[in-house]
């Protein structure tokens, strides 16, 4: 770890482990990855910590599941279990107040977070969330993106194509960091998390009553009343522009912002230019 701009931690959140990075001193700002085989907070946001670091606290967590989180197989993954384990994290570390920015998955945690807990988060990011536009009533459906991570067969060229498919340049994946994804692809319990995640995704959330009434977000999120900023991808094949568009018709309050050289995870195609935004928003006068 020598090398990297981040120290890396483990917490007790409850019974289970927890696995953090973080970088910098100052008001903390907290960022949640979104999903996929090997998916972690230095996957979601190495590119970033350092350039937050430089002006607060950044804390990036690897969810309940991924990374080198625990991987519990008698829970069910879905939204409300990462949502539990998010808020039972900031708990844990004793954060009063912060900010707070999410990726895909990651974003609806962050937005259910700020929702849950008024006076918590001071200003929320959101970046490309087909997760939140769904909650919304948008479904997304099967988009490429998706088919990618559906076609997902456990090998390291099926990570680099769900890869292809979250990035528009996925060849800026560098072939030491795909190694390092898929080892992390590799460790006991990501396949079972996976199937129950996407088994609640695709099934649960919308067949089963109760976990639909908790899952939408059609009544809450437009009255949200903390700085909201969405940035989107304009290559965006997992959660794609047009969902996007229909968003921000439903979301007066938040602004949205495209980023023209990008696709789902904008923050490692177009790393500059997203710190830039990044900084401003939170930091800026």
């Amino acid at each position: 770890m020598a090398n990297d701009p981040f120290n890396s931690r483990f917490v007790r959140v409850g019974p289970y482990r927890a696995h953090y990075i973080e970088c910098g001193n100052g008001i903390p700002v907290v960022m949640i990855h979104g999903g996929g085989p090997g998916a972690a907070g230095e996957f979601g946001w190495g590119n970033n910590i350092a350039a937050l670091g430089e002006h607060g606290h950044a804390i990036a967590v690897d969810q309940i599941g991924f990374g080198l989180s625990d991987k519990p197989l008698d829970r069910e993954f879905s939204h409300i279990f990462f949502c539990e384990h998010f808020s039972r994290f900031i708990e844990t570390l004793c954060i009063d107040e912060f900010y707070l920015m999410g990726n895909s998955m990651g974003a609806y945690v962050a937005a259910r977070y700020a929702l849950d807990h008024p006076g918590r988060v001071t200003k929320l990011l959101l970046v490309s969330s087909g997760t939140i536009a769904t909650a919304m009533g948008i479904e997304m459906g099967v988009t490429p993106g998706m088919k990618t991570l559906i076609a997902y067969d456990e090998t390291k060229e099926g990570l680099r194509g769900f890869l292809s498919g979250i990035h528009y340049h996925p060849e800026n994946m560098s072939e030491e960091k795909l190694e390092k994804r898929w080892q992390y692809a590799q460790l006991p319990g990501v396949a079972a998390v996976q199937s129950s995640f996407l088994n609640f995704f695709r099934n649960k959330r919308i067949n089963d009553p109760q976990s639909a009434q908790w899952f939408d977000l059609r009544h809450r999120l437009p009255h949200l009343d903390i700085p909201t900023h969405f940035i989107w991808g304009r290559h965006d094949i997992f959660a794609t522009p047009d969902m996007a568009g229909k968003l921000q018709k439903l979301l007066p309050n938040a602004t949205f912002e495209w980023f023209e050289d990008a696709g789902h995870v904008v923050q490692n195609d177009e790393p500059e230019h997203f710190n830039e935004v990044a900084v401003k928003f939170f930091f800026g006068d």
